[in-house]
């Protein structure tokens, strides 16, 4: 994970040791299709696609960023 401000990036890699780490565009994709599902849409970037760009508008309130939160958990959970 990394950002600057409320912008923030979060990779997406394969779990394996033996993968070195190896770009998951894959999970990615489902998790993009599972938070959009929810009514949330996130940016995607990175020089492999597989990273999330998360930057909410600067006068964002704590009930939004809660609710963000909570989908995003669930999206992750629908990942197994």
């Amino acid at each position: 994970m990394r950002g600057r401000g409320l912008m923030v990036g979060v990779e997406l890699v394969e779990d394996e040791p033996a993968k070195n780490r190896t770009p998951n565009l894959k999970a990615t994709l489902r998790l993009f299709e599972e938070t959009k599902k929810r009514g949330l849409l996130i940016g995607r970037g990175g020089l492999w696609g597989n990273t999330l760009h998360i930057a909410p508008a600067l006068n964002i309130g704590s009930a939004d960023i809660d609710t963000a939160i909570k989908i995003l958990d669930e999206s992750f959970a629908a990942l197994g």
